[in-house]
């Protein structure tokens, strides 16, 4: 058998993916390693250590553990490159299903320094390290290397891949300078192994962590397969953590984060990489409740140079350094951090303030500011205007969230529909070619067939925002098809023919798989159930460049529908429903969407419903009835005219009288000077 042979068939008993030949040089350099603290330099002494690969080489026989035994005199890669090299050969699919992005340079190097300054003060002369998403163990061997061996009273990882967890297992086995007893690395899903470790039931235990160093995975929760979420769940509900899991909907980071909350001793230190959505996405929420009820949070840190702390990551990522248990009075500290690890650690482990660093009390933030913790990095002016506006307001009662003013049921989401380009009309393979008080006629762009449909059937919806973007009051155009469930051949001729057009085209198939039979009614029973009629409609995500839009909220002289790209402000008070169009439209507000939003792309940003009802609005029932009139009297100029851009309007006298007429209407202090500061702001921002 050649060469090439003999070390793929290897590979692959061992459980070695992809197996190559640099794989295959891997696994010798670390074998090399790992045999150069055993007292027997034959790999037959493997097979009674307790690393990831000793079971395995039970499945060798005689021919093969002898080729790798004449190959380790060739092993020429460090094992600190091995651990670098590692992440790099694990296929595009084993990547995405495991999330296994490593941890960069920036962030091993400030953890480590995080952790050293942690333990000037610690008083525990030796101490656990864990890293239950252990990768190829760069972040735990960096720890060891600064604090020293001797600071270690075990160190332990769990890793479902096996290539990396024996890489890992022999850069730890040299950073402990061979104390093979005080490491245990495990190949398996830590979401299994943990609550089986720390089973009453089972032989085999872990110690608790004093330290745990980590970056967890962080793939969509809809990727991973139902039954897989499900368990997940079980998992994390079993071992106590059910009040913090908000929604069935979770995200793969914060379950990660439960589960080294779980390992880790009370008193202990957490340094971890999280994507920032953990800090501003609702999938978040239920983690921010654990930080603010068990952790002194010490520091939020960021990248300078680059969006995330994660090998070919796109993410951004923050670092969270936090105490369990802690004081927490203290303020937590945010900083950008370029290559002044060993400052920025003692800063955020002492608790110094400087002129770089923010410092807030995330215990006590307004509930307003407690949506998106990443509005708090920063020098941010915008920030500290909308703060300033919203305290004051609040304190004045002018002021209050949207929930205590408009009510829970005041803003819901529009009808969401499967197949819109057979639901809405027109749509791209129709046109209204009439219409009367009582039917509309559709005509088929590509045979001009002619069909008459009757309006009990259908109902004006507004489509997608950016078809009103650059004016208020929307000139709605789309009807949505509602046929009430009833078998095909008791309704109307043509809308018959247009249902099975919509089968044999297959433009209906999204609804069909969806709902079988009755799949036609799926959006006339959302109809009855939710009511999404209103004449406030603020679009589900905006492009924060404007570049497009000069208007954000919407409004309808009747009320009409809105499929679900849009959220309806519902109140059955006419001059209610012009003040809230004219504080949606305001700078204010909008400036609000900038600061806080739920960022979704580079400019993209959304506020989701609860977002929405977390926010402080204009108190329609406190504001007095001449500062309504005011708002109602600026809106009515502007609801019918074409705007521009909005940036383009920022010298425009109309948008300047609009915020201003809101400004008084709260009753802020200097209220011309707040809306030139707001407005300079906001131009000086997008430039």
């Amino acid at each position: 058998m050649d060469r090439d042979m003999m070390q793929s068939r290897i590979l692959k008993k061992l459980g070695v993916e992809p197996a190559t030949s640099e794989s295959f040089q891997i696994l010798i350099s670390s074998l090399s390693t790992i045999l150069g603290y055993s007292e027997d330099e034959h790999l037959e002494s493997l097979k009674a250590l307790n690393s990831p690969i000793s079971q395995n080489l039970n499945k060798l026989d005689p021919d093969e553990i002898g080729f790798i035994e004449s190959e380790l005199s060739g092993a020429n890669i460090p094992i600190n490159e091995c651990q670098i090299r590692v992440q790099r050969l694990i296929p595009n699919n084993k990547r995405k299903r495991f999330a296994a992005y490593y941890t960069i340079d920036q962030g091993t190097r400030f953890m480590e320094s995080v952790v050293y300054e942690y333990l000037k003060i610690y008083e525990k002369q030796r101490v656990v390290l864990a890293d239950p998403f252990l990768g190829s163990g760069r972040t735990l061997t960096a720890v060891i290397n600064k604090i020293g061996s001797d600071r270690i009273e075990a160190v332990w990882g769990i890793e479902p891949l096996v290539l990396p967890s024996l890489v890992a297992y022999a850069s730890l086995l040299q950073a402990m300078r061979g104390k093979k007893d005080k490491i245990i690395v495990i190949v398996g899903d830590t979401f299994k192994e943990v609550p089986k470790a720390f089973s009453p039931f089972t032989h085999f235990e872990l110690p608790r962590a004093d330290i745990v160093l980590t970056n967890p995975p962080f793939t969509r929760w809809k990727y991973l397969e139902k039954g897989y979420r499900d368990y997940l769940l079980k998992v994390i509900s079993g071992l106590g953590y059910e009040e913090f899991l908000t929604r069935r909907e979770v995200s793969l980071q914060t379950v990660s984060m439960f589960l080294s909350d779980y390992i880790l001793n009370n008193g202990g230190l957490l340094v971890s990489v999280l994507p920032a959505s953990t800090f501003y996405t609702i999938y978040g929420r239920g983690y921010k409740a654990l930080i603010k009820e068990s952790y002194e949070t010490l520091g939020l840190v960021e990248l300078t140079s680059r969006p995330s702390f994660s090998e070919d990551s796109g993410f951004k990522e923050v670092i969270i350094v936090a105490v369990k248990d802690g004081n927490r009075s203290r303020q937590t500290l945010l900083t950008e951090l370029n290559n002044n690890y060993e400052e920025m650690a003692k800063v955020i482990i002492l608790g110094q303030k400087t002129e770089e660093v923010n410092a807030f009390n995330i215990h006590r933030l307004p509930r307003f500011m407690d949506i998106n913790w990443l509005a708090l990095f920063g020098k941010n002016k915008l920030r500290d205007i909308i703060a300033n506006i919203f305290e004051q307001g609040l304190k004045k009662g002018t002021l209050d969230y949207w929930e205590n003013v408009l009510g829970r049921g005041s803003i819901i989401r529009g009808v969401e529909m499967y197949g819109p380009e057979f639901f809405f009309i027109p749509n791209k393979h129709w046109s209204i070619s009439r219409e009367d008080e009582e039917t509309v006629e559709i005509e088929n762009k590509g045979n001009e067939l002619k069909l008459i449909l009757g309006k009990e059937f259908l109902t004006r919806t507004l489509r997608k925002p950016s078809l009103y973007s650059n004016i208020i009051e929307a000139n709605v155009e789309s009807y949505m098809l509602t046929v009430p469930q009833k078998e095909l051949q008791d309704l109307p001729g043509d809308l018959k023919n247009y249902i099975e057009w919509g089968i044999n085209s297959r433009t209906a198939r999204p609804a069909i798989r969806a709902y079988g039979k009755y799949w036609f009614s799926h959006v006339h029973k959302q109809m009855a159930t939710k009511r999404p009629f209103g004449q406030v409609f603020i679009p589900d995500k905006v492009d924060l460049s404007f570049n497009r839009r000069g208007v954000f909220a919407n409004y309808t002289r009747e009320k009409t529908a809105a499929s679900k790209n849009f959220y309806i402000a519902r109140d059955e008070n006419q001059t209610i429903t012009k003040l809230l169009v004219g504080w949606f439209n305001s700078t204010l507000f909008i400036s609000t969407l900038i600061l806080l939003g739920r960022k979704i792309s580079e400019t993209w940003t959304r506020f989701l419903e609860n977002d929405y009802l977390e926010l402080p609005v204009i108190n329609v029932n406190s504001t007095d009835k001449d500062s309504i009139l005011e708002v109602c009297d600026k809106i009515d100029n502007l609801i019918s005219k074409p705007l521009p851009p909005l940036w383009n309007q920022m010298d425009e006298e109309y948008r300047y009288l609009l915020d201003l007429s809101i400004a008084e209407a709260t009753k802020l202090g200097e209220p011309q000077k707040v809306v030139e500061d707001l407005h300079q702001t906001l131009t000086t921002y997008f430039k």
